[in-house]
């Protein structure tokens, strides 16, 4: 392909370009500089896919990415200077600063759209800005690891070492090598040295190999840098991929064939997103790795556990910290990849643009949503994605349950699995209920994190982090103990019934052989009835708890109604020992408004109780409960239905 040299009119946009920086740069149309490396982009996009990239911005699917993307632009050329703060976490930062790594997540959205709106305009002010302000990093930042963490190199290393990669593989070599060259022996010292000092010690730190997100964003970005300095640095790029492939490995082998992430979708985003890009990376590079990466049975299904955790447009149902929705570019790149329209559908409803500063994500967009090809949503008519309406994720123990999919009117969601994951609360069989799109039987996620919020000594003493701040039983009075494990049992499906089983046995801080809930989907999950069995070695009282940021109001009987907003459900209580008295309270320890309603039961050594939930009713339904001599069988009536069930081996419940 022909290269051509400078703007449009073959001159420097002289309006716009720093006069206090050496060398300006030249417009989007350009020959690499004296002492650039010679081959163009190619870490994640090439010369030709950048020009197809301008040839296809006005397309109707690409428009809005384009738009915010110039606008964004626009607003990074006159926008200060990110300045890095230097105090701890939690403590409030100097007007103007903020903590290093929103700086670092910042930076990356500011370069990464100023080239791509260099590129879509051919104006060299913005990619003056994306370099003026890549200098200004590696020149006047005090630190490139976040004060929250760890030196020599954390999350916030490997976010700059992905934007950096990406400039000395695209933005830099448009610039004189006497002003490129302090900025790329800068980032070699500040990253790809100091990832290097980090993982070749005796012993490395613990994210390098860890089965969570900071082993991706770590790893993954210092990968890139390796790439994008192979060919000037090629004895420290080497030992750099010689260390970050195989330990990425690690991140993906604990990814189950389901596809699901036992850090929640919040941090699922995070950790995919810099895992992906580096897969692809090291795929464009011919290592094959990358490429091994794609052909995993887990990330060809990875989107869809966002897609049934993120219902609607608006709701969550993760668990865990920092449980928001996921959406990121990397739905476009693995729609590409798997031709898979789901993956394109979903990203296509998240509203442009999220944020002012943060990922670039509509910048991203443009390089990898697909236009004009037939397997495409747009190209199908009334396209929906194939979503279960009982979706099970066995691997991390995780279900929802709605009526249907995708768009439920209502949703249950059904958290099992492993309390030592990573980012995960004590909070084995907790129920999460919303309809439309407010929730009713919150889960309270997290707060902005604390300076002892990941101390082991101080972590679970914050409420939304216990057992007894989550839609759970407490034992005793006590809740579940850090890095034991739960199982959820097979979805059981019978005449109309559906059965979900979450085994906590011996989770409990008090001696607790048998702790299981049974989720029972009625009427094509229009409604739902919970089974608690609690036994204990020694006579224990039990309290299950349900928490709502809307309002509880009490009725008879064991009944409540639980509103928020214009929407709203009614529950009933019973125990095999009778109705259980009810109490409102508003706890302490939590940083919104929240009510919990609480069901307390005498201290018995076996408990046996039934929690009828109806979405949308005002009243829930009469309930029965008994069960056999040999403690084997249980009968419910729910209103005028009759359900039998027998014990299996497993510890579920089986219609009968």
């Amino acid at each position: 392909m022909e290269r051509r040299q400078g703007l449009r009119s073959g001159s420097i946009d002289r309006r716009t370009c720093l006069g206090a920086l050496a060398a300006p740069v030249v417009a989007a149309t350009w020959d690499a500089q004296p002492g650039a490396p010679e081959r163009g982009p190619r870490l994640l996009f090439t010369r030709e896919e950048l020009d197809r990239v301008r040839a296809r911005a006005s397309h109707p699917q690409l428009v809005r990415f384009r738009d915010t993307t110039l606008a964004k632009a626009e607003q990074y050329v006159s926008a200060p200077r990110l300045v890095p703060s230097i105090t701890g976490r939690g403590e409030p930062d100097p007007p103007g600063e903020d903590k290093g790594l929103a700086c670092a997540r910042a930076l990356q959205g500011r370069v990464v759209t100023l080239g791509m709106a260099w590129e879509l305009t051919g104006e060299a002010r913005f990619l003056e800005s994306a370099i003026a302000q890549l200098e200004h990093a590696v020149r006047s930042w005090h630190i490139w690891v976040d004060t929250a963490h760890q030196p020599p190199f954390d999350l916030m290393t490997g976010e700059l070492s992905l934007t950096f990669a990406l400039a000395i593989d695209w933005l830099l070599p448009a610039v004189a090598d006497d002003r490129r060259r302090p900025t790329v022996d800068g980032v070699v010292r500040r990253a790809l040295d100091a990832f290097l000092e980090a993982v070749e010690r005796e012993k490395p730190p613990a994210w390098h190999t860890a089965q969570h997100n900071w082993n991706t964003v770590c790893n993954g970005g210092a990968a890139m840098l390796a790439l994008a300095l192979q060919p000037t640095h090629a004895d420290k790029a080497a030992r750099v991929l010689a260390r970050a492939v195989p330990a990425m490995e690690r991140y993906w082998d604990h990814l189950g064939p389901d596809g699901a992430w036992d850090e929640g979708t919040g941090y699922w985003r995070y950790g995919h997103r810099y895992g992906l890009m580096a897969a692809e990376a090291l795929r464009r590079a011919g290592h094959p790795a990358g490429a091994a990466v794609f052909a995993r049975s887990g990330v060809r299904q990875t989107g869809y556990f966002p897609i049934v955790f993120n219902p609607g447009t608006t709701l969550s149902a993760s668990f865990g910290d920092s449980n928001g929705r996921a959406a990121d570019a990397i739905f476009y790149l693995l729609g590409a990849t798997y031709r898979d329209p789901a993956f394109i559908w979903y990203q296509d409803r998240v509203p442009v643009p999220r944020q002012a500063e943060g990922w670039p994500d509509e910048a991203l967009a443009l390089l990898w949503r697909p236009v004009d090809q037939p397997w495409l949503p747009e190209r199908q008519r009334d396209y929906l994605p194939r979503v279960p309406a009982a979706a099970v994720f066995p691997s991390i123990g995780w279900a929802l349950l709605a009526p249907s999919q995708p768009d439920p009117a209502h949703f249950l969601a059904f958290k099992n699995g492993s309390l030592a994951a990573n980012h995960t609360h004590l909070d084995l069989n907790h129920v999460s209920l919303a309809v439309g799109d407010r929730f009713l039987l919150a889960e309270l996620g997290s707060r902005p994190y604390p300076a002892d919020y990941f101390r082991a000594d101080k972590r679970h003493g914050y409420y939304e982090i216990g057992t007894g701040g989550h839609n759970t039983v407490l034992v005793g009075g006590k809740g579940q103990v850090h890095r034991r494990k739960g199982r959820l049992l097979p979805l059981v499906d019978r005449d109309g019934v559906q059965v979900l089983t979450g085994v906590a046995d011996d989770t409990y801080d008090v001696p607790t052989p048998i702790a299981r809930r049974h989720v029972i989907a009625l009427d094509e999950r229009q409604s739902f009835v919970i089974v608690d069995e609690i036994e204990t070695a020694e006579p224990q009282p039990i309290e299950l708890r349900w928490h709502t940021g809307g309002t509880w109001a009490l009725g008879p009987s064991g009944s409540a109604v639980v509103t928020n907003g214009p929407v709203r459900a009614a529950v009933r209580t019973l125990a095999l020992s009778g109705v259980p008295p009810l109490e409102v309270a508003t706890p302490e320890g939590w940083i919104r408004p929240v009510q919990v309603l609480s069901a307390r039961l005498a201290a018995s050594p076996q408990h046996l109780v039934v929690t009828a939930i109806a979405p949308g009713e005002a009243e829930a339904p009469s309930l029965s409960l008994a069960r056999s001599r040999d403690g084997r069988r249980i009968q419910l009536r729910v209103g005028e239905r009759q359900l039998r069930f027998r014990t299996t081996a497993e510890g579920g419940l089986q219609p009968v």
